[in-house]
């Protein structure tokens, strides 16, 4: 792999220059910063790899899934899938896109990234938000829902890492202000449960742009959404959600482990570094539960091998 320098102080045009120059205060300090999306450039193995993801599923989704991500999905402005599916792909297709530099595959991210962008309304909201009747395998009703929209945050954030667009901090900050105002009448899990559990995604964006723009109000959406988000902190201090059989679905417990410790950036108490000592170095044997390809409810044993133990930090 081949790699770039970066630098900057977040007031040029160059890619490194739109990374924060420091961990705004109260936000913890932290060593490292992220590079922008495309400052490295894969080659070799890595790069044959991702050809064969453009080339695979992730880069022609549209045209194997139609039914979802085709022009009636609701990232589209279409009366098809409202939810999730077309965010997750864009999650991966565009980060996919850059890192190639591949114009095929960014000029297929482009409708989905202008028509969200445009999307938003004069309050800030954003996305899909109008439901529609069932339809055999298309999710066309809780277009509202905070999850989905958590998820296309993540999509815009990478699409300003490497583009530098600033239309994209705008609808942030508006929506944001909209979350800010809307949450404590109309909480994460007011649609679906699925945001109570993830909200740490949506805690980590507002702690990103927080680090860009320095607006105070952020940090309140921040404890807000510590606040509604699934306490995990207690859950895995306490062990007995791991201890119990198909007590959690495996991507909430994946986005579990990582909340508490996005919230320590603000709020830096010892029991958000504890709690990953009895969770991360034993074997956890824990049956959770994710939807298989087939749409069929699977289980799975979330273990961690011992040999994967040495990996883990020693917490002091």
């Amino acid at each position: 792999m081949s790699g770039r320098r970066t630098a900057g102080n977040g007031t040029g045009k160059k890619n490194g220059d739109r990374l924060p120059t420091e961990h705004r205060a109260p936000l913890r300090q932290n060593p490292y910063r992220e590079l922008p999306l495309g400052a490295i450039k894969p080659s070799g193995w890595l790069k044959e790899m991702l050809v064969r993801q453009k080339t695979g599923a992730t880069g022609q989704l549209d045209r194997l899934y139609p039914a979802v991500m085709g022009n009636r999905n609701g990232w589209l402005g279409g009366d098809g899938d409202q939810w999730e599916r077309g965010p997750y792909w864009l999650d991966g297709l565009l980060p996919l896109a850059y890192i190639l530099g591949d114009k095929e595959l960014i000029a297929k991210t482009k409708p989905w990234v202008e028509w969200t962008i445009n999307s938003q309304q004069a309050d800030g909201y954003f996305g899909p938000s109008k439901d529609y009747g069932p339809e055999p395998g298309v999710q066309r009703d809780n277009s509202r829902d905070w999850w989905p929209k958590m998820v296309m945050l993540k999509v815009l954030k990478q699409y300003y890492s490497a583009t530098g667009d600033q239309r994209v901090i705008k609808l942030m900050t508006n929506y944001f202000r909209y979350q800010l105002k809307e949450l404590p009448g109309k909480p994460l899990d007011n649609w679906t449960f699925w945001a109570k559990y993830r909200g740490g995604d949506n805690l980590m964006l507002v702690y990103w742009l927080y680090n860009i723009t320095g607006d105070e109000f952020l940090l309140e959406l921040g404890d807000l959404l510590h606040k509604q988000t699934f306490d995990y902190t207690t859950a895995f201090l306490d062990r007995k959600l791991l201890a119990t059989q198909g007590s959690i679905h495996c991507v909430n417990l994946a986005q579990g482990f990582k909340e508490p410790m996005i919230y320590y950036q603000r709020h830096p108490e010892p029991q958000y570094r504890r709690l990953l000592k009895p969770v991360l170095p034993i074997s956890v044997s824990s049956t959770v539960w994710h939807t298989a390809f087939t749409g069929a409810m699977k289980p799975c044993t979330a273990t961690i091998p011992r040999r994967a133990q040495n990996f883990v930090p020693r917490w002091k």
